[in-house]
Parts: structure tokens; sequence; C-alpha cells
């Protein structure tokens, strides 16, 4: 429990808040575009998606009352740390019946240090001693599991106010593309290099150390880490403090992980050294009352040993339930279920360092030296001891919104191929530059300016916040090249400045498939699913199997 002297120091502190400005109004941002789709993807599955590699850091708020999923084989409400799912759909893939581990792998008792105050993670008791969680909300008694039962879902809401950590782009993606870096190069430090669960328990031990680092360096300011994978999902630190379970129930045993079970004797086979490699490794996960580790299922699991990664979960309804409501929330978490604040947050972006170290095309914070990753995680530190997540902020976001709206089909036209003369094409980017013209004084720069501030909102740009400087950044090259592309002489050469703008801006929509059957839906590569192609050219797909096909993986070798 957060000691009370501790509370009225979250938000209050009056430390520097220079991690949210811009370095002043006459010197241009660094990256302002990679800013403005940090803003614009944000807890957003497609967006975050092909962004996969975040950088930055937000407070979130999440209401008292939202409600929230875990999959478990228990039948008894959680304490301690444990994972969140936003949709019920995610948590039922989790919702598995006990097993033990597999055969080449020691039991935890061995294996997993203990998880601070909060005892063994994942561990419960036959019988919960606290008086709150005697069993299922209704007074039905725990019951009893063999290994032939199905799993449960646990369904909870929010008994306060949550204050999380969000952590942006696809961070809990166990990848070697850079998807973990926010975590393990700036918050742990490479803390999980001499882990002792390393290879087999490292989401366990991310999840250690994020809640260690809440209650210790963090003050007590947060409750928790929130990530996205298949899915949006929370560390929360505290069930017992910080959620009301609201209801217990058992869920069908999918006939895939029947027939699995008959057909290679429990878990999910024979195993050789080294299967583990294919292991999803996160959470919600499951345990056994002793503490053994086991995974999300037997072949058709997600990530699991039954295919290649790419493949993802099995066909069948268990997946198609999975990945339509996973990409019903393409565009957005939706409810109000999560704010951010945008008006202070931190970014590698805004700093002058290199991320695309040799000619890379994905942001790498394991390129940064050790100085400017401890200035990070001080600046992180700084954002969670000195603001309030809840704090009112300006919606940066719909801004964003506002200015993809407006420019995403017109860029995509011009330099379609449709408009075959430079007359033309001048007049559509008038057509379109047209209600910031004063045709009795034309001046570009006016032009150019009265652009860019359409959206804003007044006396934003006085503030001299990072997000205000970004999104103006980006509006303010769109309008000027689109008035650079309308002086060329050559339709070529002005199509040319439009292409590159086009790639300066790099906006998610542009991969949105169009058309999707009710039947289908647009697939990209979201972890550990999805080939190359996936990630190049989105397809509409059948959605009971969207990722059965051939292909390279997208993720290639996957990490713990």
């Amino acid at each position: 429990m957060r000691p009370p002297s501790l509370i009225p120091l979250c938000g209050l502190l009056g430390l520097s808040t220079a991690f949210s400005k811009a370095p002043d109004n006459e010197t241009p941002i660094k990256n302002e575009n990679y800013i403005f789709n940090v803003i614009q993807d944000s807890m957003r599955q497609w967006g975050s998606s092909l962004h996969h590699n975040g950088v930055s850091f937000f407070l979130a708020s999440v209401p008292a009352g939202t409600q929230f999923y875990h999959g478990t084989s228990k039948a008894t409400p959680v304490n301690g740390t444990e994972w969140l799912a936003f949709e019920p759909e995610h948590a039922m893939v989790f919702a598995r019946p006990r097993r033990g581990p597999p055969p080449h792998l020691p039991s935890d008792d061995d294996t997993e240090p203990q998880v601070g105050g909060h005892g063994e993670l994942r561990k419960r008791e036959h019988q919960d001693t606290d008086e709150k969680h005697h069993g299922p909300p209704g007074g039905r008694p725990p019951k009893a599991l063999d290994d032939n039962e199905s799993g449960y879902l646990h369904t909870y809401a929010a008994a306060k106010d949550l204050r999380l950590l969000y952590l942006d782009g696809m961070s809990a993606a166990k990848t070697s593309k850079g998807t973990l870096d926010s975590q393990d190069a700036i918050l742990f430090n490479g803390a999980l290099d001499d882990s002792p669960s390393r290879g087999n328990g490292q989401e366990s031990e991310r999840a250690r150390l994020a809640c260690e680092m809440a209650e210790k360096e963090w003050e007590g300011c947060i409750d928790g880490v929130l990530r996205m994978e298949a899915g949006f999902e929370i560390i929360l630190c505290d069930f017992d403090r910080d959620l009301t379970p609201v209801r217990i129930t058992q869920v069908k045993q999918n006939s895939e992980e029947q027939r699995g079970n008959r057909e290679h004797g429990g878990w999910d086979g024979p195993h050789k050294e080294g299967d583990d490699k294919h292991h999803n490794g996160h959470g919600p996960r499951t345990e056994d009352d002793d503490g053994k580790r086991h995974g999300p299922g037997g072949p058709g699991g997600p990530g699991g040993p039954g295919g290649p990664p790419h493949r993802g979960p099995g066909g069948g309804l268990d997946s198609s339930r999975w990945m339509r409501a996973i990409t019903a929330r393409y565009n957005g978490i939706g409810g109000n279920r999560v704010s951010l604040n945008f008006n202070h947050f931190v970014t590698a972006f805004s700093h002058n360092v290199d991320l695309f170290q040799d000619n890379s095309t994905l942001p790498r914070l394991t390129s940064l030296s050790p100085g400017s990753r401890a200035f990070l995680l001080t600046e992180v530190t700084r954002l969670i001891l000195t603001q309030n997540p809840a704090d009112v902020s300006e919606d940066w976001q719909a801004i964003t919104d506002m200015i993809v709206t407006r420019y995403s089909k017109e860029l995509s036209y011009f330099i379609s191929g449709s408009i075959d003369s430079i007359e033309r094409l001048q007049a559509e980017i008038e057509r379109v530059l047209s209600p910031f013209i004063d045709y009795s004084d034309r001046d570009d720069d006016a032009e150019s300016e009265r652009c860019a501030t359409q959206f804003l909102p007044s006396g934003s740009l006085e503030s001299g916040g990072l997000a205000a400087q970004a999104v103006h950044g980006v509006a303010h090259k769109i309008c000027s090249s689109l008035i650079e592309a309308r002086k060329e002489k050559e339709l070529e050469s002005a199509v040319q400045v439009v292409r590159d703008l086009v790639g300066y801006l790099d906006w998610a929509t542009w991969k949105e498939c169009s058309g999707c059957a009710a039947n289908e839906i647009c697939v990209v590569p979201i972890w550990p699913m999805g080939t190359i192609q996936d990630y190049e050219n989105p397809q509409c797909k059948d959605a009971s199997h969207p990722y059965d096909q051939g292909g390279e993986s997208y993720w290639g070798g996957m990490r713990h």
C-alpha cells in the first residue's frame, strides 16, 4: 500500500517540465513528422502495428468502473501483480485448463525469483485468506479443476481511477526488432540480461521490475504499465487494491485444444530443447497452484509450438473471435476507457540522438549511449512525479485526425497517376489551398501559415508544448510543399514534390484496406502473426483464417 504521505507528491513536485517543451518557438524541433505519428497512432491498434517500435512514454488515466478481463485456469480472484486485457476475447485466449510445464523446463520453484512485496508473481493459493476474496462474486465456492476442464474468464472493474505509464508502439511484442527497447533499454537499463529467468520467464521479470519501479522510484504514483500486442493490456501491480471482481465464468474448451490434448498427451506434445522459443511468453498467462508456469495452450495457441510465429492462432471460432475483436480497435480503444496526457510526454524523437543508425527504417533505443538512455529515464521519472495523468489535456490526437482526414485522400489522389497535366494538378492544388489565399495580396509565406494553423487551438504555439510544435511543423510542411508543387512547370516534378511529402509523412492510414467484406478483416502483422507481405501490402482476408498462408514471417526470431 502506498504510504499516505507520498500521495500528495504525485503531480505536485515543483520540478522542471522541460521534457514536454520544444527547444523554443524559433528553433524547429527534430523529427516532427515522427512525433506527429506518435500522437496519431497512440492507443490505436492499426498505427501502432505499422509503427511498432515505440520510443515514447505517456501518462494514461483509466476511469473507475472500467471493465477488464483476465484469462486463467483458476476460479478464484487474482491477488498481486497480473495482466489485464481490454477485450474479453483477448483474455479468453489464456483461459486454459491447468497443465504442468514442458518436460525440459524446470519448475518456477527453481527459476522464478520472488516478486518484491507482491509475493510470487501469478501464484494463487487453493484457499485465499483475504476476506474480500473467498471466491467468485455471488458466493460460489472455488471449483476444483482437473486437466480435462476448461479455463476461466475473470471480469474486473477498476476500483478507482487507474494511473498508468503507457509505452507506445507494439511494446508487448517479444521481438528482436526493437519493440521491447523502451522497457529493456530505458526503464530496466539492461537488467534483464542477468535475470535468472532469462530464456523462459522474462515477461514475469519485466512485470516484477516495472512494479518495483512504480513502488520505489516512482513513489506509488503509477499503478501499472499499459502496452499493446494483439490487443491492449495492462500489467497491473496490485489487483486486490485496484480492482473489484465482477464475475468469473467458465469458458468452453475449444475443439482444437481438446484434439491437441488427445493427440499430444497434454501441454503441447513432446518437446525438444529450444521449442520454447515459440512460446508467447506474455500476459495474461496462467499458473498452477504450485507456481509452475504453463503456456497459453497447445497447437494453434498464439505463437505456440503448433506453427511458425507468423501463423498465430489456428482457424476456427476461437481465433476468429479474437482477431475480430482486436481489429475492431484498429482506430482506437473506444469508450473513453483510456485518456492520454498529450500536454506532457517524453519521446526520444525530440532529442538530438540518432535513432536510425546503419540506415535502419526502424527507430532503436539500443543505439543510444548509456548517458542518453539514463537521461531519458530521468525524464520519464520526472514526468511521473510532476504530472497527473488525469489532468485536462488538449486532445492533440483529435487535431492530428483532422489534419490526416483533410489531406490524406487529396495527397493520394495527386500522386495516383490520374492527373494527366500540370495545369490540372495546379488547379487541384489551388482548390485545396484556396481558403488560405488572399487573391488581392498573394503571399506564399502568409498562405502557408494560414493553412498550417487552421486546426491549431488559439495560443497553443505560444505555450511551447511539444505536441503543438510537432503538429504545427507537419501542417506547415504539408502546406508549403503544396505551394511548391503548384509552382512547378512540369507535371512529373510537381508530382515528385508530393511523393516526397507522402514519404515524409508516412501516415498509417495509407496502408488501410478498403472494402473488406463482413467476414473479412484487414490483415497487418500483429505479433506474433503476419508476413512481410502483410506489412508491405495489407489485404482483406477471411477472418476465420487471417494469417493462414505462406510467406516469410515479418517478425523473424522471437524474444521472451
